[in-house]
C-alpha cells in the first residue's frame, strides 16, 4: 500500500511561487544576533514537535517531509482559527510550546517575555502591518533568515 505524502494544495504554492519571484527580499540585518526564534530551523522544522500537533499524519510521513513541507504544517499547525495568519496568541502559543527556550518562571515576567517576543517578531515580519503573519510574510521571513545565514556563512569562509 502506498503511503499518500501530505502536499501543500498547488494553488498556494503557485501563488506563493509567484509573490517569491516577483516580489525582491527585503534588506536583511545579519542572522548573527538575530533574535527571531520563530526563524529558528529548530523550531520551525521541528518533526517531534509536528507530530504532536498533526495527528492525521504517519511518523514516516513527517519524516520524509521537506523543510519546506515540515515548515508549512507548522504554520498550519497553529492557526487555531484556519484563516491562513498567525495572530500574536498563535504566535505566543507557538512560541511557549518551546521549552528548551528559557524563560522568567515568574508568570507576570513570561506573559512580558512572550509578549515582547511576539511584538518583535510582528514588527520584523508583518509587512502589511494587520498585526498578523500571513502565510506569505511568514515564508518571506525564513527566506530572509536563509539567505541571511548563507551570506555570514560565505564572508566568514
Amino acid at each position: 500500500m502506498a503511503v499518500l505524502q501530505p502536499r501543500l494544495p498547488s494553488a498556494l504554492l503557485a501563488a506563493i511561487g509567484a509573490y517569491l519571484l516577483l516580489v525582491p527580499p527585503a534588506a536583511v540585518s545579519t542572522a548573527e544576533g538575530d533574535t527571531n526564534r520563530f526563524r529558528d530551523p529548530s523550531m520551525i522544522q521541528d518533526r517531534g514537535h509536528l507530530k504532536e500537533h498533526v495527528q492525521e499524519l504517519t511518523e514516516e510521513q513527517i519524516s520524509q517531509m521537506s523543510p519546506e513541507e515540515l515548515e508549512w504544517h507548522f504554520f498550519k499547525s497553529h492557526d487555531s482559527d484556519k484563516n491562513l495568519k498567525l495572530d500574536g496568541l498563535e504566535i505566543m502559543a507557538a512560541m511557549e510550546h518551546r521549552s528548551e527556550y528559557s524563560y522568567p518562571p515568574d508568570p507576570n515576567e513570561r506573559i512580558e517575555y512572550y509578549t515582547g517576543l511576539v511584538d518583535q517578531i510582528l514588527e520584523e515580519d508583518d509587512t502589511d502591518n494587520d498585526g498578523m503573519m500571513s502565510y506569505i510574510e511568514y515564508v518571506m521571513s525564513t527566506r530572509k533568515y536563509r539567505e541571511a545565514n548563507a551570506k555570514a556563512n560565505r564572508e566568514n569562509q
